[in-house]
């Protein structure tokens, strides 16, 4: 960052930052509550897993902190290398030796002890080509073979790869989320509704090409069907939300987390919180996701250039999907998917890029003068907030 870029450096946006230590802190109090046990019988080490997730999360935070200084301009400029970057990870992961296969998914580099996802990558990289892309070449956006048809190439090849791994709610996740920026930047209706009734078809036969996705379909529709099968995990989940009422068990007092329910610290973190802390700790948790995103939003609104305001929505809409999800899995709601809970569920790399996500944000917000509309002169003078705001445009051009 230039000596005249960090003049305008402003202090990170108290509201989101605030959201994410909150939210963290509540993960650190969960992860240890239902991790003592898995770790005590797994590692012979009560205290193994809570004192690694206290160790990604200062460096998610570091990273997160350093990313935020970082002049908006820079994320237009390395946009096409970042790309480049993720997407030759997402093939590495997938080579025989440089990818670690976890429960028969292949999707981990295995680093130090340590096992990272390239997606975690994938995704930021993904949204700033995107916000990238629109916001350089806003003419070429009614032509369908040069304005929407690089960027759909970018998604296909990104979900091939994800489909390889396989990860399926990766690719939902990542489609959704260009879709609705395609909306916001200018991309035509006709080519988008042309291109859900393309997308709709093959996710359909995607999703029934393996049969232990159907299954997931099938139980999340009736569990009871197959309750010591497919089933099994969801009706855990449910028991769990039930047994815990308004208020809960209180924490450490759970009972679904001794071995009844698998993934209880990662993925089906949720169903641990609804059952020490109720429906109080849950509409808590969804209060306070909501805030994050909402702030989120608002500062996309404040962005005047079209780049910036398409990174925040990206990053925004990642996180915002991707608790919808995972609460909506655990509660029944959806189709059960190993998609962690954003800030809240243990997993370091997926805690790195959201941090990175909550990064790019702030790295909008902490160069303000040229990418958001500046408060109005409480005096009256629009004139001088007029031209404060044009040198900002000038200076981020």
């Amino acid at each position: 960052m230039s000596a005249k870029g960090a003049k305008h450096l402003l202090p990170a946006d108290p509201i989101l930052t605030g959201c994410v230590l909150a939210l963290l802190s509540f993960s650190v109090l969960m992860v240890y509550s239902t991790s003592i046990s898995v770790a005590e019988v797994r590692y012979n080490d009560p205290l193994r897993i809570i004192g690694h997730w206290l160790v990604y999360i200062p460096v998610g935070l570091t990273i997160m902190w350093l990313l935020s200084r970082v002049e908006v301009t820079w994320w237009r400029a390395i946009a096409l290398p970042v790309l480049a970057v993720a997407i030759v990870m997402m093939v590495a992961v997938l080579v025989p030796g440089l990818g670690r296969e976890i429960n028969g998914a292949q999707r981990w580099f295995s680093l130090l002890g340590l096992t990272l996802q390239p997606v975690e990558l994938l995704k930021p990289a993904v949204v700033i080509y995107m916000a990238y892309y629109m916001g350089s070449f806003p003419d070429r956006l009614n032509s369908f073979s040069s304005g929407l048809a690089p960027m759909l190439v970018v998604l296909l090849a990104s979900l091939a790869l994800l489909l390889l791994q396989p990860d399926f709610g990766s690719a939902a996740l990542l489609s959704a989320v260009c879709f609705a920026m395609w909306f916001v930047g200018g991309v035509p209706i006709r080519h988008l509704a042309l291109l859900t009734l393309t997308f709709v078809p093959m996710a359909v036969i995607v999703l029934i090409a393996e049969p232990y996705r159907l299954k997931r379909l099938t139980s999340f529709l009736e569990p009871w069907s197959d309750p010591y099968g497919s089933g099994y995990q969801l009706i855990q989940s449910m028991i769990a939300f039930g047994s815990g009422g308004v208020v809960g068990t209180g924490v450490g007092q759970g009972v679904q987390k001794l071995f009844y329910l698998p993934e209880v610290f990662t993925d089906f973190i949720s169903a641990s919180i609804g059952e020490e802390l109720g429906l109080v700790g849950i509409v808590a948790l969804i209060l306070l996701f909501s805030l994050l995103l909402g702030r989120g939003i608002w500062l996309a609104i404040q962005c005047e250039e079209m780049f910036p305001r398409l990174l925040v929505l990206g990053c925004v809409m990642i996180l915002g999907i991707a608790f919808i999800i995972n609460l909506g899995a655990a509660m029944g709601l959806l189709p059960t998917k190993g998609m962690p809970m954003p800030f809240v569920s243990y997993g370091g790399s997926a805690l790195i890029g959201e941090c990175v996500l909550i990064g790019l944000i702030l790295s909008v917000q902490r160069h303000r003068p040229g990418n958001m509309r500046l408060p109005r002169n409480p005096k009256g003078s629009k004139q001088k907030s007029r031209s404060a705001s044009n040198n900002g445009q000038e200076h981020f051009a």
